[in-house]
């Protein structure tokens, strides 16, 4: 048998062989879709090597599933190498605000207060424009959820009488 005939006769490799970092990255050009984007995120955590810190870095700026395990497993090398630390703070230098929020996702669940403190205050903003969007002030909703404890009808609300 020919060296042709071998090669032709060869399964193409999979994702859940190749350990190389490096491939693992050419991976992901031929990525079609999150399924296929979080199948090769998934294999580039298990090799547990530290090349992989960079390239899970890059998705961040995604998001959906990919941002979320790219998060998860950054988090898992985080635990592993002190680099995750490092590159989290250059993506949260980026222009890019999904970087940025991811970036300070994955410091705050490796235990960076400043960054939990970031979330929330994001957070915070996040959730008044939604309600500044619907016409609704935050405080309304807040009086309205302290008002409300259950125990009148809408009609008697309506009415004015309890």
């Amino acid at each position: 048998m020919s060296s042709n005939q071998n090669d032709q006769n060869r399964k193409p490799a999979t994702v859940t062989c190749i350990t190389s970092v490096a491939a693992l990255e050419r991976r992901l050009d031929d990525c079609v879709g999150s399924e296929d984007t979080v199948v090769v995120i998934r294999a580039l955590v298990a090799t547990g090597k530290r090349a992989a810190i960079p390239v899970l870095a890059s998705l961040l700026d995604s998001t959906g599933p990919i941002a979320e395990e790219s998060i998860a497993g950054l988090v898992t090398l985080g635990e592993t190498f002190e680099e995750v630390e490092g590159a989290m703070r250059v993506c949260v230098e980026s222009d890019d605000y999904e970087m940025i929020r991811h970036a300070h996702r994955v410091l705050a669940a490796l235990g960076d207060e400043a960054s939990e403190e970031w979330i929330d205050g994001d957070d915070a903003e996040r959730i008044e424009a939604y309600l500044e969007s619907k016409g609704i002030e935050s405080v309304e909703l807040l009086e309205w959820i302290v008002g409300n404890d259950g125990d009148e009808t809408e009609e008697e609300d309506e009415e004015g009488v309890a």
